[in-house]
């Protein structure tokens, strides 16, 4: 069974678009800025930056960031690539003192040979290992990529993952495919060994177990505090996107997606805002 890559947070930066149709302004995501100040810093001559700069002279404002594509309905990793780019529109049309129009393609190339040269196989990647060997060695450089990223090493096509929550990611919520249990539910399991030493099932629609089968552990009061915080947090794969939805919406859809059963409908109140079971006091069914 292969390794693969599930992303935990969304990469995109937020451009704020002109009358143009066309990108005047980029905030960064934390993990561009990390990978900017790391790579590109702004005050001292990066290798990378000197590289580029000895090859196709100043480039003002560039940033670098990380495209990220993942399979349909699912957050495993389907592409990534770590790409140079700039970051006011202004400068997204020429380079100072050089050319006329950015030859991004001679840019990726030079990036790429500056990144083998440090130990990357590559910065593009589409294959399952290449992905994972990608996410580790930039783990070395950057730090903050644990938190936008995390490696599967035992791989399961059957479920929908949600997300972690916890202490270092320490409890994983999924929704199984083609549960054999109609009644709309999800599981929280150990992430450590996805389930081997605890795994319970919990109702979408009320705050009760649902279990089944061998998924018959219950949580804490600690660790329903801990789910409850996580299925009232917005998602993290679309803050910057409108509109915002919560974990537990991402669940219902899921569930929703991935089972021929009875359907979740999910209620909102008249702020529109998702009404969400008290997941801090989970009771047992009768």
């Amino acid at each position: 069974m292969s390794r693969k890559v599930f992303l935990k947070r969304s990469t995109e930066d937020l451009c704020y678009v002109c009358d143009y149709n066309d990108y005047e302004y980029v905030e960064l995501n934390d993990i561009s800025t990390a990978l900017t100040q790391r790579f590109w810093s702004q005050w001292s001559p990066t290798p990378l930056k000197s590289m580029l700069i000895r090859r196709f002279g100043s480039l003002r404002n560039m940033y670098l960031k990380l495209d990220v594509a993942c399979e349909r309905n699912s957050m495993i990793v389907k592409f990534i690539s770590l790409k140079c780019a700039l970051r006011d529109g202004d400068d997204r049309s020429w380079i100072v003192g050089c050319i006329d129009e950015i030859d991004w393609e001679a840019i990726q190339e030079c990036a790429e040979e500056y990144f083998q040269s440090t130990g990357y196989d590559k910065i593009e990647c589409t294959e399952d290992e290449d992905i994972v060997n990608f996410i580790l060695r930039l783990e070395q450089d950057v730090p903050l990529v644990k938190e936008y990223f995390r490696v599967l090493y035992k791989y399961n096509e059957e479920i929908a993952r949600i997300g972690f929550f916890g202490e270092n990611d320490e409890y994983e919520v999924y929704v199984k495919t083609d549960d054999e249990v109609p009644i709309p539910h999800f599981h929280v399991r150990d992430s450590e060994t996805q389930g081997e030493r605890f795994e319970t099932c919990i109702s979408i629609e009320t705050n009760c177990y649902c279990l089944h089968d061998t998924f018959k552990d219950s949580l804490t009061l600690e660790q329903q505090a801990l789910l409850a915080d996580y299925m009232i947090s917005f998602s993290p794969y679309n803050l910057y996107r409108f509109p915002f939805s919560r974990n537990y919406e991402r669940v219902a859809e899921a569930w929703n997606m991935n089972n021929d059963g009875k359907q979740v409908i999910l209620k909102y109140d008249d702020g529109d805002d998702v009404k969400i079971p008290d997941y801090t006091h989970i009771k047992w069914q009768k």
